[in-house]
């Protein structure tokens, strides 16, 4: 596949030119990779010409005007939006590959040029609409960038939301992938506050936060979930409660997760709206799993305050107050003050002693349950401090003295 490095200017060319004739290569290729070699050549000079002065614009995000949003926020969903689709291709049937950023541009005009040909007369116009024809908007193909476009885009408002600021949203609608007439090719961008309230707790004012996303309508989705789903009795008003995070809980996320907020919050929400709730009633708490990439990362702890289901913390998975925490202090005699100094109370921390690398210590956490830690490792790009590699050997010699630990193994 050809490199996407810009060519260099030299003096004395005209840019136009340039522009033109990086145009005209890309198309080619393109022609190439969807139909076949000598595609690109069955097209007629005026029709590619044609393409030339009317292509797209760029993708790029625009602050709704109604949204207030900062300029420096608009910049950052471009450079993080670019960064999501710079970094995918397109594989397709006949084995070639596609940059999406290309599709996006150069090969959904061409496309589109394509499609409004069958009642075209001109040599090769048959030809040409049946080759391209597997490409076509409500084909499978472009139905499949369609998902991968929009998930890109929502995964850019994702990254950039935040219980603790404002949750963002982005309408596509006016791009030229669903709207082939558009004289601009534009991410519609905003966002807004969550509500927050205040509550009571042990005697205490809390702030807390609604559970809630913006849909595509910018509408509030609230989180509603009936106690029973997680283990609380109410007997016959088993009726759907509002959910609220609070504070404290979204600080301790951070401080024991701590990647990227958006990623954690909007899994939150995601965990908190599933049919089947999986938590662990505990007292007059529930413990709610918390996933991140499909593994068990801690814990949510939910309480029932005034009519609200409220998360009121968050728990790592090695912490006390865990079932897998309490499992591995009876294996390893480990307290929270143990866990701390080894810095196994964290997942950055955690994450740096590359455990799965020591079959001994490996085997241990597999079998205090904190096995899906193991496989988190790749979150520690997401993460917004560096933690240097640690030697596993630090926790064994730690350990050594332990009678539990010389029994396991």
């Amino acid at each position: 596949m050809k490199s996407k490095k810009k060519k260099p200017v030299i003096k004395g060319t005209d840019p136009n030119q340039q522009l033109r004739s990086r145009f005209f290569e890309r198309i080619e290729y393109l022609c190439d990779t969807f139909a076949g070699p000598g595609y690109y050549k069955k097209l007629p000079a005026m029709i590619v010409e044609h393409m030339f002065m009317n292509r797209y614009p760029t993708l790029k995000a625009k602050a709704d005007p109604s949204s207030g949003i900062e300029k420096s926020r608009v910049v950052q969903f471009n450079k993080l939006m670019n960064k999501f689709i710079s970094d995918r291709y397109i594989v397709l049937d006949n084995g070639g590959k596609i940059y999406l950023s290309w599709y996006l541009s150069e090969g959904l005009l061409l496309i589109n040029y394509i499609a409004e040909m069958a009642d075209v007369q001109f040599p090769h116009a048959a030809q040409l609409v049946e080759a391209f024809k597997p490409y076509f908007p409500g084909s499978e193909v472009h139905q499949m960038i369609e998902e991968m476009l929009i998930e890109l885009v929502h995964d850019t408002t994702v990254f950039l939301s935040d219980y603790n600021k404002t949750i963002m949203n982005a309408d596509i609608s006016a791009t030229a992938f669903f709207d082939r007439e558009a004289m601009s090719n534009d991410v519609m961008i905003h966002e807004l506050r969550p509500n927050r309230s205040s509550v009571i707790i042990d005697g205490e004012p809390r702030t807390i936060t609604s559970l809630s996303w913006l849909d595509e309508d910018m509408n509030w989705m609230s989180t509603k979930v009936r106690p029973s789903l997680l283990g609380f009795k109410t007997g016959s008003l088993d009726i759907p409660l509002e959910v609220y995070i609070q504070k404290h809980a979204l600080d301790k996320m951070q401080s024991r997760i701590n990647i990227t907020p958006g990623i954690m919050h909007y899994m939150t929400f995601i965990l908190m709206n599933q049919e089947v709730i999986r938590h662990h009633k505990n007292d007059n708490n529930s413990l709610v799993e918390y996933y991140l990439s499909d593994q068990k990362a801690g814990y949510l702890l939910v309480s029932l305050v005034d009519a609200k289901l409220i998360i009121r913390t968050f728990l790592f998975l090695t912490n006390d107050g865990t079932p897998e925490g309490k499992k591995l202090n009876q294996l390893l005699s480990l307290d929270k003050q143990d866990k701390k100094y080894l810095m196994i109370d964290t997942l950055p921390a955690f994450s740096s002693y590359h455990i799965d690398q020591n079959e001994h210590l490996s085997k241990i956490f597999r079998e205090a349950g904190c096995g899906p830690l193991l496989k988190l490792g790749h979150l520690r790009e997401y993460t917004s401090i560096e933690v240097k590699d640690k030697d596993p050997e630090s926790i064994m010699k730690y350990l050594g003295d332990s009678d539990s630990f010389q029994g396991l193994g």
